[in-house]
């Protein structure tokens, strides 16, 4: 279990898993499970448009794990 899953504050999301698109892609990129759980997450958040301060305390936690994610970048300039 991850920190946001089993987490009470993020048990009202659903992450959304990535779409690769195409049913087995070329290639793709292994990331970390801690940064996979985050960016479900954070997709979640961005379909519902929620802007709160848990969005921001998982926006900085995914810079921190990635600081080239210039979608977290976005968001965070948002608030």
């Amino acid at each position: 279990m991850g920190k946001y899953e089993g987490n009470a504050e993020w048990e009202d999301v659903a992450p959304f898993p990535q779409d690769d698109v195409v049913p087995k892609p070329l290639a793709t990129i292994s990331y970390p499970d801690a940064y996979v759980e985050a960016t479900g997450y954070l997709r979640a958040i961005m379909a519902a448009n929620e802007m709160s301060p848990r969005v921001l305390n998982l926006t900085a936690d995914i810079i921190n794990m990635n600081p080239a994610h210039y979608t977290v970048w976005f968001v965070q300039a948002t608030f």
